[in-house]
């Protein structure tokens, strides 16, 4: 108890609440990461001891982890890697005007989910650091794949086009220095790949980047009066409304918070898979599936119960056996460190004083964070009134920095525009970003859990054995065969949904130009089967099993136009405005230009461009819009960038 009451002296209290703040605010910046935001602020640890250092870490920990679901749920981009799965019914309750709603749920259900995993820790460390161990190579591999089938279930649209986006994702995550072999593949004489792509830039790429330039896009019906501004108008909501819809339904936030918990143990998992998982477990056991990706409470509530509960998960295996759970739990190991302390069952006698009073203060984390995240839902949802020709120049510029800041690498933020580029055009044609994501999260998981298995397999008499037996592979394993199974069903609804609309078959629609296309792809892929057939057989394994998957799935999509050629009407009949497509053009050139102009120059040309853009082609429609506002605003917003990162946290850009 002497403990406890120390979580509530006046200068732990101000340091729990500042590192609460500064995380929610590092959260809602696309781009900087709770890894991120928790390595910044080690540094400043310094002059603190080591109670109140470890308590301003966890409070940014914490704090980034919620705050990540603010502009998932209004602008449709994750702020980390954990809230990817809170944008399939977040954005969409925004867009039917209850982004207050959203938030309230996700700011209930985090508090929840955090609780519960700190109870965990605080309670039960030693024993679930125990069972964490017993997660060898081959049940990691059968998470990752288990993860991999759900990309079928969890997102809309055809499930071979979500499965092709997975093996993209999985193709993406070879490039650079193979983890078991320790050599370069896949890099194309280019020593920029050799350090592989970033996880923060390939997500900004397909999340953040793509979304601004759908904002640009939109500005021809814009410019009609629908949708006028990037925002909808947020209806109000009853906070004990949306206390009870996550507590009278107990169902998802205990699916969230269990699965979030569980997955936080297995070192090297992370929120992003556990939120994944959950997202997908919930809808699983719903009994209204296709609501979900419309605007679904209850997927919100799984996806932020599950990425919160996984905070005190990743710290349980890394306080007691010195074994982070997360990337940010691993930066987290830095922090004791740094200070003297070292993790394990001595932790808790030697230094009981700061590892308790850190637990306790964990726990008072999620009931602060509670108060401080509903008084600030009022504020969070004025954000939805800024015009997108403000708010697109803002995400680029935070897609651009977010990208850079992670490793000062300039060739990230090429990364970010190049793929994001892409997936604009993917989207067009009916491919998601989450299933490439997630297949680019999990495909170093799955590879180093084959490799692994199949030496140490090899190695005590029978590698099939080793991966199909043992009672956690069986379970594992026949997870993986339950999805496919109700992945091949949800296909055949679909398909039966199609029968009733009476496709005609015709050879006519295998010459069309879409259909050559995929032909295309399909001889892509064939080729680089070819080319990596003389890899070492370590490094081509996977890859070839990836991409005979690939080259199937591609071939039962060209198998598809000669039944249905929807695809292509669709993009056809768009009425195209080609002055806002060179606007994306250019838009594009200025953020590959940072090498050239500087980031600030590159602020503000965007903040300038894309308004007055607005303001000379739609100034009858937009007769708010001045060229001093555009002045005013484009200048203070550079400003207060470069005091953030210049000054502040003093980036060296």
């Amino acid at each position: 108890m002497d403990f406890f009451w120390q979580v509530f002296e006046i200068h732990h209290v101000l340091v729990l609440f500042l590192g609460l703040l500064l995380g929610i605010v590092v959260g809602a910046l696309p781009g900087l990461t709770p890894t991120m935001g928790v390595a910044l602020m080690i540094p400043f640890t310094f002059a603190l001891g080591p109670t109140e250092g470890l308590i301003l870490l966890g409070g940014i920990y914490c704090g980034s982890v919620f705050g990540g679901s603010i502009p998932a749920i209004l602008f449709n981009v994750p702020g980390a890697p954990a809230n990817v799965a809170t944008t399939f019914d977040g954005y969409p309750m925004t867009k039917q005007g209850k982004s207050r709603k959203a938030l309230e749920l996700a700011t209930i259900s985090s508090v929840i989910g955090g609780l519960f995993g700190m109870f965990l820790l605080l309670f039960f460390a030693p024993v679930f650091a125990d069972f964490s161990l017993r997660f060898g190579p081959t049940e990691s591999f059968w998470i990752a794949i288990f993860g991999i089938t759900v990309i079928a279930a969890i997102s809309d649209g055809a499930v071979t086009k979500n499965l092709i986006g997975g093996c993209i994702g999985i193709g993406l995550s070879f490039v650079g220095i193979s983890m078991i072999t320790g050599t370069a593949r896949f890099t194309f004489g280019m020593d920029s790949l050799v350090g592989g792509l970033h996880m923060v830039a390939v997500l900004i790429g397909l999340f953040a980047f793509p979304q601004a330039l759908r904002m640009i896009e939109d500005f021809r019906e814009n410019s009609r009066g629908e949708n006028k501004q990037n925002g909808y108008k947020p209806s109000r909501s009853s906070i004990r409304e949306s206390f009870g819809d996550v507590l009278k339904k107990p169902k998802y936030v205990t699916i969230g918070s269990g699965l979030g918990a569980f997955i936080g143990m297995i070192p090297g998992a992370g929120g992003n898979i556990a939120s994944l998982l959950a997202y997908n477990e919930a809808k699983r056991f719903s009994k209204k599936k296709d609501q979900f990706g419309k605007g679904d409470k209850n997927g919100i509530i799984a996806s932020e119960s599950s990425n919160n509960a996984m905070v005190g998960g990743s710290l349980i295996p890394l306080l007691t056996l010195g074994i982070p759970g997360s990337p940010t739990a691993a930066i987290f190991l830095g922090g004791l460190l740094i200070h003297g302390i070292w993790p394990g069952n001595n932790l808790f006698v030697d230094h009981a004083h700061v590892a308790y009073t850190f637990l306790y203060s964990m726990i008072a984390a999620q009931i602060l964070l509670l108060v401080l995240g509903l008084s600030l839902i009022k504020y969070m949802t004025r954000l939805t009134s800024i015009p997108a020709y403000f708010m697109a120049p803002v995400i680029l510029s935070f897609s651009i920095i977010g990208a850079y800041t992670t490793q000062n690498n300039l060739f990230d933020i090429y990364t970010v525009v190049i793929l994001g580029l892409l997936m604009f055009c993917l989207q067009k044609y009916g491919f998601s970003p989450a299933p490439i994501a997630l297949g680019f999260i999990l495909g170093p998981i799955a590879e180093q859990g084959l490799l692994q298995g199949l030496q140490l397999g090899g190695a005590r008499g029978s590698v099939f054995a080793y991966f199909f037996t043992g009672t956690w592979n069986v379970i594992l394993y026949s997870l993986v065969l339950l999805t496919m199974v109700l992945a091949i069903r949800q296909a055949v609804n679909k398909n039966k949904t199609l029968r009733k609309k009476k496709p005609q078959f015709t050879l006519k629609g295998l010459g069309t130009t879409y259909a050559w296309a995929w032909l295309l792809v399909g001889g892509g892929i064939l080729s680089s089967i070819y080319m990596m057939s003389s890899m070492q057989f370590e490094q081509k394994i996977f890859p070839l099993i990836n991409a005979g998957f690939l080259f199937l799935l591609v071939m039962i999509e060209y198998g598809k136009k000669a039944f249905v050629s929807q695809d292509t009407k669709g993009i056809s009949q768009q009425r195209r405005s080609w002055s806002l497509y060179v606007l994306i053009v250019i838009v594009s050139i200025v953020s590959l230009l940072t090498t050239f102009i500087g980031y600030y120059t590159q602020v503000l040309l965007l903040m300038i461009t894309i308004p007055l853009f607005v303001y000379l082609k739609y100034k009858q429609k937009e007769s708010s819009l001045t060229i001093r506002k555009i002045v005013i605003v484009s200048f203070s917003f550079t400003l207060v960038l470069y005091v953030v990162f210049s000054i502040l946290l003093k980036v060296p850009i």
